[in-house]
């Protein structure tokens, strides 16, 4: 009996030595499909650690670090997106639906990097009035060279303005916006619009709310995070406040 129960003490060791060094490797693996699939790439590079390995089955990862090239914000392409968790919760079944989501973290961070190719490929193919833009990211704004129609007549206009952030969403604020020569040989002063939406990170799937956009030459470094004492939902949705909740 004693034997028996040696042999079988020695298998359970071995099956938790392999599953110790096999289950990180292969939720890594599922995570990278997983995060391809949602930010449109095929380059990304995850690493987890966590203690007991079994605790992944049951979508708890201890700490994560995830790195996608040329991803997409949803139709905002990206040069980078780093995300770094630690004490990490995900629904259990993230790994077999290919769903992203992040339940909770103690801490979360994401940080994308959008350079002024990728905000001239988002104007020309998601902003309607806007063709043929080239842009220019300083220290203190945006500037951007593009052709546009008025009254059906293709002119050149020059655009200024600068990232914001407003209810977790980051957009572009335009403070200037000149068309060039559509009147008789004269400049336009004009207001077609505003802002322009860029993407809304209330449709990520995790728990964090956009803290900075910082300007530097030749991109914008996009920054946000987990902030402490609020509930979120599943990570899927944030949590709705009841009637009678503080605000």
């Amino acid at each position: 009996m004693k034997k028996f129960l040696m042999i079988v003490g020695c298998l359970l060791l071995l099956l938790v030595g392999l599953a110790e060094a096999v289950l990180p490797k292969i939720c890594a693996g599922a995570l990278g499909r997983v995060l391809q699939q949602a930010l449109k790439t095929d380059t990304v590079t995850v690493s987890t650690r966590t203690f007991p390995a079994s605790r992944l089955l049951f979508g708890h990862i201890g700490d994560i670090d995830a790195e996608a090239e040329n991803g997409r914000l949803g139709n905002l392409p990206t040069k980078k997106l780093s995300l770094h968790g630690e004490c990490v919760q995900m629904p259990y079944d993230v790994l077999w639906h290919q769903n992203f989501a992040i339940t909770d973290a103690d801490v979360l961070t994401l940080e994308g990097v959008v350079t002024e190719e990728n905000l001239a490929d988002f104007l020309n193919n998601e902003v309607k009035e806007i063709d043929d833009a080239k842009v220019n990211i300083t220290k203190e704004q945006v500037v951007a060279d593009a052709t546009t129609k008025v009254m059906g007549r293709s002119a050149d206009v020059h655009i200024e303005g600068v990232f914001f952030i407003e209810d977790n969403k980051i957009a572009l604020r335009l403070t200037h916006v000149k068309v060039k020569k559509i009147f008789f040989g004269r400049d336009l002063t004009a207001n077609f619009f505003e802002r322009i939406d860029l993407y809304d990170f209330n449709r990520l799937n995790m728990p964090v709310e956009l803290d900075e956009a910082v300007h530097e030459d030749g991109q914008v470094v996009l920054k946000a995070s987990r902030h402490p004492g609020k509930t979120y939902g599943d990570g899927r949705k944030p949590e709705k406040s009841k009637k009678g909740d503080a605000p």
